[in-house]
């Protein structure tokens, strides 16, 4: 890699963790780009080089964030022999929900921020393409057919991102491992209920 794009992407990466950490910290609404340029010491025409906006970089973050929880479940199922489409897909879930217990602060920033048209932009444009590709190859596998996979999709994502968010933040009104086998059978029951 050259110096300049070496360069190039550590310009963007330091925008984008001071971003971060001014969102969770003080809320987009109340951080400003010269906010974002001050912590990521630079000057404020460099930010427009990477970035139309905040809500630009918000979404870029949102986007990164939810590529390394689906991947970091994606490598973990990789490793284990599951049958069932339901197991497979439970799996994914408690993955991505432990590392999300682990993380709360990235939780309080995905939760409150992740919107199902950030989340369909990332499977559209391809910067989560392997993410659903590999959703529609689990479905294809199961050897059974779905009326609407990215509605049932969307389902599960939302069931989880609003489930979670209190009972792991504020253990409200049931603790984690209490949620867990309701939230699953919930999403068994939703695939169920998208079979033809």
């Amino acid at each position: 890699m050259s110096k300049v794009i070496e360069k190039k992407r550590q310009k963007r990466e330091a925008l984008l963790d001071a971003a971060l950490s001014l969102f969770i910290s003080q809320g987009i609404e109340s951080t400003s780009i010269s906010d974002i340029v001050k912590g990521a010491d630079m000057a404020k025409g460099t930010f427009y080089l990477y970035f139309k906006d905040k809500y630009e970089i918000r979404d870029q973050l949102i986007h990164e964030m939810a590529k390394r929880l689906f991947h970091a479940a994606e490598r973990k199922l990789s490793q284990v022999r599951l049958e069932t489409l339901e197991e497979k897909v439970i799996y994914l879930a408690d993955c991505i929900i432990d590392q999300l217990n682990e993380n709360k602060n990235i939780l309080r920033f995905i939760s409150k921020n992740l919107s199902w048209g950030i989340f369909h932009d990332m499977l559209v444009t391809g910067e989560g393409e392997d993410f659903y590709g590999k959703y529609v190859m689990m479905l294809e596998q199961s050897g059974r057919k779905f009326r609407n996979p990215e509605l049932m999709l969307y389902m599960i994502v939302e069931l989880i991102n609003s489930t979670c968010h209190n009972v792991i933040l504020r253990q409200e009104p049931v603790t984690l491992e209490e949620l867990k086998p309701e939230l699953y059978g919930a999403i068994c029951d939703m695939i169920r209920r998208q079979e033809i």
